[in-house]
């Protein structure tokens, strides 16, 4: 009864707003940053089987019916614009269902829904909606960067009281909650997922114009980031925090003054306890480094074997056990080979990539560096594997990075081939509708 309520609700939100879809898309964004997977049931009323997908994903299905039926011709646009990535996409897809339908385990279909369908589903409806209108970006931007500040902010508030705050009892089901205790997640699924929730968001901070602003987020990012405990987080936070002050178009002596608080800011917090749980794990990692180098070695002494097919999503964790790992091959690229074939894997992230390469120069300050970290970090630990924000974060950076790549095409078009015929604007597009 509570699920249909609640997709009662999501379809009437998505009809309400059909002319506005970035209202809805937001609250997407919100639900996945601020209800974590094993808080999803609070909102669904659903936590096991295969209804039991995140409350955002039926937001998600029930935006793209709306749409389907309101304003076909966007996305008509879009696929056509995109016809090789989402034909790929598709490819990729039809593997996973097809490994984890027949899998004899089963079990990942959720996984397969919530990381993989829904992400390229909302992926679809903003390039669809950037066809109606502008500003998108820069508001996905501002979205992000509040959500994601809010998310550091609890995990702040976790370390300061010891406690987890919001879905209590759902953490404690997770098997890594109590070997990891100290080291906190906001409001998202594990500290890793806030470590890339902030390592993707970081950069997008340059296209601020307050320094106020720039400072402050940052300096919250820091101490969530070392909260955290992410190793390679904080070296991206790092990467990001030089390239916002020194790349951004400021004067250089307001570049002096940035550095010089920073380097103050940073000096105060190293000389805290804030900074005890990161320099535990350089100084013993507790196995994680040697584990990851044993699954990489199991996995290329078997990698014939999932070249082409896979034995399902969630599968690859059962290798993993089998392989004498504690935890899993750490890594999304080798356990969706393992889930659903290598081939469908490489086709899967090769495409993130080439969508990165090619919007090297979109115009909007950082946006480069959120794709390359979007694309990079993920593959550092289970990430896409897992049910976290992961994979709505992912797809919504890489959304504003197509979305920039296209702007910038059409501000070049015009004086660099001839013109043909009249450019139709946005609203004489077949089946336009304000959004």
């Amino acid at each position: 009864m509570q699920l249909a309520a609640w997709i009662g609700l999501c379809l009437a939100a998505a009809f309400f707003f059909r002319r506005k879809v970035r209202v809805p898309a937001a609250a997407v964004l919100a639900l996945w940053l601020l209800v974590p997977a094993i808080g999803s049931a609070t909102v669904t009323g659903v936590s096991s089987g295969p209804l039991s997908v995140h409350a955002a994903t039926w937001l998600v299905l029930s935006i793209f019916l709306v749409r389907l039926f309101h304003d076909p011709g966007s996305l008509r646009v879009v696929l056509g614009r995109h016809f090789p990535l989402f034909l790929i996409l598709g490819v990729v897809m039809a593997a996973a269902f097809l490994a984890t339908s027949t899998s004899d385990t089963g079990g990942g279909m959720v996984v397969l829904v919530d990381q993989i369908a829904a992400p390229v589903l909302f992926f679809l409806l903003l390039l669809s909606d950037a066809v109606r209108g502008g500003g998108l970006v820069v508001m996905l931007r501002s979205v992000l960067l509040a959500l994601v500040a809010l998310a550091c902010a609890v995990a702040v508030a976790q370390w300061l009281t010891g406690r987890v705050l919001f879905y209590e009892s759902g953490f404690k089901t997770q098997y890594w909650f109590a070997r990891d205790y100290g080291r906190w997640m906001g409001t998202l699924d594990q500290p890793l997922a806030l470590s890339l929730a902030i390592a993707v968001a970081a950069p997008l901070v340059a296209g601020l114009t307050r320094q106020w602003l720039q400072a402050g987020l940052l300096g919250l990012m820091a101490v969530a980031m070392l909260i955290s405990q992410s190793r390679v987080g904080l070296v991206a936070l790092a990467v990001a925090t030089v390239m916002v002050v020194l790349f951004v178009r400021r004067p250089v002596w307001v570049k002096t003054v940035m550095l010089t608080v920073m380097t103050g800011a940073i000096m105060a917090i190293m000389a805290s306890p804030l900074v005890a749980g990161v320099a535990a794990r350089v100084a013993n990692d507790t196995g994680s480094g040697e584990a990851r180098g044993v699954a990489v070695e199991y996995f290329l002494s078997r990698w014939s074997d999932f070249a082409v097919a896979g034995q399902g999503i969630g599968s690859s964790f059962r290798l993993a056990a089998q392989a004498g790992l504690k935890s899993s091959f750490e890594n999304p690229t080798l356990m969706y080979g393992i889930d659903f074939g290598l081939l469908f894997a490489l086709l899967y992230f090769g495409s993130m990539a080439v969508m990165v390469l090619r919007g090297l120069r979109t115009g909007y300050p950082g946006l480069a560096l959120a794709g390359i970290m979007a694309v990079v970090i993920p593959q550092t630990y289970s990430s896409l594997a897992t049910r976290s924000a992961a994979g709505i974060v992912i797809w919504t950076v890489l959304a504003m990075v197509v979305i920039a790549t296209d702007e910038a095409r059409a501000r070049t078009a015009p004086a660099t081939a001839p013109v043909k015929a009249p450019v139709l604007a946005a609203a004489n597009l077949p089946d336009a509708g304000s959004s």
